[in-house]
């Protein structure tokens, strides 16, 4: 029995997929609110109850960090240090040095981490994968991802005070919060290319205008040039007057192109074919013609999946966490991808700051790059 504790409350979007999951048990949770922690232990049917994240850890076998974001790296590196499998939610860092120490504290244990970035999971870009993967795009050059999510009523509390996301979010300039945009566009960049890495970063803004009680720009664009000089575009906005927009992607390559919805209960749409003079090229939805195109358990989901949150996404995390723990398969979003796709957002203050300067983006598999003291 695999024995899987959940710190923090956002984490518990997780439990009933893990529950749907033979062979695993939630039996703990953590909170560093006693009265937060007896409410929701006690409205899940959650027997252990802990307010210190290092008890939490001896109980159990695997942990879900799903504390506020400054919290991930430490409680993430502690939990490895201690044997436990690791699913972190996102981001995996605040600093380039919480990525550095993060990833040796990974590189020591035995454990498996994963970040939960469950955009990836989405049922358009699993389908638009497979069909990177069987080669229908050709050759891919060009990604977007947007995510457009007015979120000022998460920046303090009932009571006035600042949240983390007040300070780690929309107190600092920069794409604080690309992964949901930029984790999938590279996963199919991946797809097409296994080796293909991120390279550098810029980032430009638009200035403050909406809320001047922050100085996060209303929108910020961040351009990350892959190694192989291809280009992805992530656009990032959290304060804007608008509707929201979370999961917006496109993806060009050399025989087909991928736009998607813009708007709710529309699909995304697709074109495929060859550069011939003459090619009725018309746009035809996604999901109609190419679902045969998705993974078995894509075309068929469980009923546990579909009631999931993110499309979907929360469950087939959790699935697939608990398959890597078991060491079944290797975690979707491991420890590699999820500090290059962390380090982008880190890195875009430093750009924003400086006029949109391009910045490199370490190359976290290359031990040649690890700053003297992690080395």
């Amino acid at each position: 029995m695999l024995k899987i504790g959940i710190a923090g409350q956002r984490g518990l979007a997780f439990l009933k997929a893990f529950r749907a999951l033979p062979g695993v048990e939630v039996t703990a949770f953590c909170d560093i609110n006693p009265t937060t922690l007896e409410q929701k232990a006690s409205e899940h049917g959650i027997v252990g109850r802990f307010t210190e994240f290092s008890q939490l850890l001896e109980h159990v076998d695997a942990v879900v960090v799903a504390t506020p974001m400054q919290c991930h790296a430490a409680q993430s590196s502690e939990a490895l240090a201690a044997g436990k499998h690791v699913l972190s939610e996102v981001t995996a860092c605040t600093t380039l040095d919480e990525c550095w120490q993060l990833l040796d504290a990974a590189e020591r244990s035995n454990a498996v981490y994963a970040m939960a970035e469950n955009y990836c999971y989405r049922k358009d870009v699993v389908l638009i994968k497979e069909l990177v993967r069987e080669g229908l795009f050709g050759t891919p050059y060009f990604g977007e991802g947007e995510y457009l999510h007015e979120i000022r009523h998460y920046h303090h509390t009932p009571e006035g005070s600042p949240t983390w996301r007040a300070v780690y979010q929309v107190g600092r300039r920069g794409c604080t919060y690309g992964t949901h945009s930029l984790g999938p566009v590279m996963q199919w960049f991946a797809a097409a290319d296994p080796s293909e890495r991120i390279a550098t970063i810029s980032c430009h803004g638009t200035g403050v205008h909406t809320d001047p009680g922050h100085p996060h720009d209303d929108t910020c664009l961040m351009l990350v040039q892959l190694a192989s000089g291809k280009l992805i575009k992530i656009r990032l906005d959290m304060l804007s007057n608008r509707p929201h927009l979370p999961a917006y992607y496109a993806l060009q390559g050399t025989l087909g192109v991928y736009e998607g919805a813009r708007f709710p209960g529309q699909p995304g749409q697709i074109w495929l074919g060859a550069s011939e003079d003459g090619a009725d090229r018309k746009w035809q939805p996604l999901p109609e013609l190419y679902d045969t195109h998705l993974p078995a358990d894509w075309r068929n989901p469980p009923p546990e999946a579909l009631a999931a949150g993110h499309g979907g996404g929360d469950y087939f995390v959790a699935r697939d966490f608990v398959r890597a723990c078991r060491g079944e398969a290797p975690p979707n979003c491991g420890i590699h991808d999820a500090l290059a796709w962390t380090a982008c957002d880190i890195l875009s203050e430093t750009s924003i700051t400086n006029g949109g300067i391009p910045l490199l983006v370490p190359n976290f598999r290359n031990p040649k790059e690890k700053p003297i003291r992690h080395a």
